[in-house]
């Protein structure tokens, strides 16, 4: 590789981050690797976005995309994964911090032609503030190394992978890149990283906190309609995720084999709860029916996919209950897996 070719690229959709901005691009440049270029996707701020990157202009290594229409984090990322000249990525927020040596230390064990793409760590949860929080979060004692497919059952289960954390493979996220959907509000991440483990690659853990993850005050507070998309997706992802996958992934097939009922089926017992609420969505359970059956599910009807799997239902569910019995951490995916990491 050419000495003027970054080997990292920072990628930074912002939205009205202003205040939090600027503290990210100085911990950049803080780096005690400096071979990187960022890429910023100005999602359509309406505050001082733009007057806070002007002084980052004038270093060549910044390079400062914008538009007016706020696209979502999901569409505002995606062409900065087609600019990435580096071999890897790495993905913080922009509200968020990366300590000095945080390049050094995932390129010291995430390094070309290794059989690992993606590395992820510990973290330091801070308030807007940047005061350090009690940390709420994932207490799991995750292997150096999580080998495929255990790396992709273990997502399966739980989200474990936390993105401003991660340094990844540029070649293995643009293989995926066309089967990549960006309708999910939040856990596109997860439906992510699901087709990245069903690549066959394996994925990495370092304990060492060297980001800082911003939480805000309001963050967590939710309108009904945002629990009910919050409910559906934790439920639909892997469902979809896998069977999307299993396209192109004979790890991944494999995997819908064993899984592809239960998924299913504990889809459907949210689909009914999501009834009960009156805030079920008819494109749910489409979307849920043509993952399961393979084809286009236009009008499905939870009434009659209750009807067919109801006996399935009642045995996953039952599964799942036995199998949380033994987990000290509550995942929101499917438990059933029921993997050593969360007992």
């Amino acid at each position: 590789m050419s000495s003027d070719t970054p080997l990292v690229s920072i990628l930074i959709p912002t939205y009205n981050a202003a205040p939090y901005l600027g503290n990210l691009c100085r911990s950049i440049l803080a780096q005690t690797y400096q071979n990187f270029e960022v890429l910023i996707a100005n999602d359509g701020s309406t505050d001082d976005t733009l007057d806070v990157l002007a002084p980052f202009r004038a270093d060549s290594r910044f390079q400062i995309l914008t538009w007016d229409k706020n696209l979502g984090v999901s569409q505002a990322t995606l062409p900065l994964f087609h600019l990435a000249k580096g071999e890897f990525w790495c993905h913080p927020g922009a509200d968020d911090l990366l300590e000095p040596q945080f390049i050094q230390e995932r390129l010291s064990r995430l390094r070309p032609g290794g059989h690992a793409a993606i590395l992820h760590g510990q973290g330091q949860t801070i308030n807007e503030r940047g005061k350090p929080l009690d940390d709420a979060g994932m207490k799991l004692n995750f292997p150096a190394k999580l080998e495929s497919p255990r790396a992709l059952r273990v997502l399966l289960q739980h989200n474990i992978i936390q993105t401003p954390s991660v340094m990844v493979s540029t070649s293995v996220t643009k293989s995926i890149l066309p089967l990549l959907s960006c309708d999910w509000k939040y856990a596109q991440d997860w439906y992510f990283w699901i087709l990245h483990l069903a690549t066959g690659f394996d994925l990495l853990w370092d304990a060492k906190p060297l980001h800082k993850y911003r939480i805000h005050s309001g963050s967590l507070s939710l309108t009904p309609s945002k629990t009910a998309i919050r409910q559906a997706e934790v439920r639909l992802v892997p469902l979809c995720g896998l069977s999307r996958a299993a396209q192109f992934s004979n790890l991944a097939m494999e995997c819908w084999k064993v899984w592809r009922r239960s998924l299913y089926h504990l889809w459907l017992r949210r689909a009914c709860n999501l009834a009960r609420s009156r805030t079920l969505k008819q494109e749910w359970l489409e979307l849920g029916a043509s993952s399961y059956y393979g084809t286009s599910c236009k009008n499905a009807s939870l009434r009659s996919e209750l009807r067919a799997h109801l006996l399935g239902i009642i045995l996953t569910s039952w599964k799942e209950r036995k199998a949380l019995r033994n987990q000290r951490f509550r995942v929101s995916g499917m438990a059933q897996i029921n993997d050593p990491i969360f007992w």
